[in-house]
């Protein structure tokens, strides 16, 4: 007798319905909330107090029509108009302040909420936190969902914040109501609610963190220059760009509301294709496989600098560019901006430290050093960065020493800021000399923002000892110190800061040139001290633990 055996029957597979999906979302939320409490908050503070400083300041700053005609006939420049856009009621206060804070603004929230999602997705599936996570009752989608409202409840805070600041600041025209301001603040949650979009799909396709937030922002800044294009041209390609969109609902003139509905739908569309990506790849791995890095190393790899300058790449070109493109435009803009200061009156001149030409280069020098300052602030702290992602233990088992390996590294930042402060300076002096016909600015320019150097050197230096003495709180305590500074020179006088402490600040011990006479007292005990924060912060990390995490 033979025995049958039947194959067991395989029932289907039962579909992924929407409840299961995103089981445990409201769990999740809290949690994305309870991580990032502090990142979100400094976002929203950030953001909607910038709105709120511009809106105070030109309040002041314009007083008259007269006033605010100028800044209109400024802001129809080349210049302004790729770097801002041009506000369609730029004679208003509402259009002035439009154009001195919106792209910034809008674009920092496009960029910082595309990181906060790569944060709580990408990276966490990289470090294993998420499959820890759905280890649990946890849906496939819930973790990004509950990151996606999270972050998305943000850029309506923030605005929501800038439009009633608007509204409170009487920036709307006269009769028109606050139609614009809310306007105003739906075009800045739009944009963010774009770069959510973008955050989210980045996470899907790459398969690093790094490499979502360098997909991410490429695109943002991608769709950016395409604005650029636009504004520079006849306007028919801004019309290509997401940002152009947001430009477009023309606050305080136009009042356009349709464009809103076309940023909300492309960022419903980019987080579908982001779930529908989530749901079809393995876990840990992205759209886009790694590519396998070559063979064989050029040798300059092998030393701490060479390595340095490879993977700080990235940084060093979007600086130098930045530092460029902000010589470029202060050099196009400077008759324009002194005839638009004479009409402001005494305020201005608080603000420039004088009167005249050579008070407003002098300015410009100086903002051409801060920008510098955060470049040589992040290639100072990538020191403690390194360190802690591991990447320095192999370097140091090698034949080169912890001194050797840290005085190699800062020659980025210590070069690299001269250079920057050289051409930054000398091509804000060429540009602004082509104009006037005097060739020597040129040189002058140079040397106005090469003499910020010992001021930026002690900014590096600060990091350097807190990486030595304090690793764990190097760099939060770095970035806080920069952006206090940042704070201190720039608002100190509009909130009324002491006046010793504006003047013990760094950059307000150096010469300012071209106003003023060159000293070079303080320039040499800034250097004096610069040199001495390096050596304990180094003589200290040679005698303590390498620490990760």
């Amino acid at each position: 007798m033979t025995a049958t055996v039947r194959a067991p029957e395989v029932a289907p597979a039962a579909p992924r319905h929407a409840a299961v999906t995103l089981a445990g979302t409201g769990p999740m939320v809290r949690f994305v909330l309870r991580r990032n409490r502090v990142r979100l908050a400094v976002w929203f503070v950030v953001l909607v107090g910038m709105f709120a400083y511009i809106a105070t300041y030109y309040k002041e700053l314009f007083p008259t029509q007269t006033s605010l005609d100028d800044f209109a006939a400024l802001s129809d420049t080349p210049g302004i108009k790729a770097l801002t856009g041009l506000s369609a009621a730029a004679d208003t206060l509402g259009g002035a302040v439009w154009t001195k804070g919106w792209m910034t603004i809008a674009l920092s929230l496009a960029i910082g909420v595309a990181f906060l999602v790569t944060r709580n997705g990408r990276a966490d599936e990289e470090v294993g936190r998420t499959e820890l996570l759905r280890s649990r009752m946890l849906g496939v989608h819930a973790y990004s969902a509950a990151s996606w409202v999270v972050h998305g409840v943000l850029c309506v805070a923030v605005g929501l914040g800038i439009a009633l600041l608007s509204a409170a600041n009487g920036l709307d025209p006269a009769g028109t109501g606050v139609a614009g301001s809310f306007v105003l603040g739906a075009s800045v949650v739009g944009v963010g609610l774009f770069g959510l979009g973008v955050g989210a799909v980045a996470g899907q396709v790459a398969s690093t963190s790094r490499g979502a937030n360098a997909l991410a922002s490429t695109v943002i800044i991608g769709f950016y220059v395409v604005r650029m294009i636009g504004d520079l041209g006849s306007g028919a390609l801004t019309w290509a760009s997401p940002i152009g969109w947001g430009e477009y609902m023309q606050p305080y003139a136009g009042n356009r509301w349709w464009p809103f509905a076309l940023l909300l739908v492309l960022a419903g569309a980019l987080l579908a294709v982001a779930t529908r990506i989530e749901a079809t790849r393995d876990h840990g791995a992205g759209l886009r496989p790694e590519r396998p890095g070559p063979a064989d190393a050029p040798v300059r790899l092998a030393s701490p600098l060479g390595l340095g300058l490879r993977l700080q790449r990235g940084p060093i070109v979007g600086w130098s560019i930045a530092v460029v493109l902000a010589a470029l435009l202060f050099g196009s803009i400077i008759d324009a901006m002194t005839a638009l200061l004479d009409d402001a009156g005494g305020g201005a001149d608080d603000l420039l430290r004088g009167s005249g030409v050579q008070a407003l280069l002098a300015l410009l020098a100086g903002m051409i050093a801060l920008v510098t300052a955060i470049f040589a602030t992040q290639q100072a702290v990538s020191l403690r960065t390194e360190e802690a992602s591991g990447l320095i233990e192999p370097q140091l088992a090698g034949a080169v020493s912890r001194t050797g390996w840290t005085l190699q590294r800062l020659l980025i930042p210590v070069v690299g800021s001269a250079v920057l402060l050289l051409v930054g300076g000398g091509l804000l002096g060429a540009v602004y000399g082509s104009v006037v016909g005097d060739s020597s600015q040129a040189a002058t320019m140079a040397g106005a923002a090469l003499v910020y150097w010992p001021a930026v050197m002690l900014l590096v230096g600060i990091a350097v000892a807190l990486f030595g003495w304090l690793p764990r709180l190097a760099v939060p305590l770095t970035w806080g110190l920069l952006a206090a500074m940042w704070f201190a020179a720039m608002l100190g006088d509009v909130f009324g800061l002491p006046q010793w402490l504006l003047d013990g600040l760094p950059f307000s011990a150096v010469p300012y040139l071209p106003l003023e006479p060159m000293s070079w007292t303080p320039v040499v005990v800034l250097t004096l001290l610069a040199c001495a924060l390096v050596w304990t912060g180094i003589h200290r990390f040679t005698r303590r633990d390498v620490q990760q995490g």
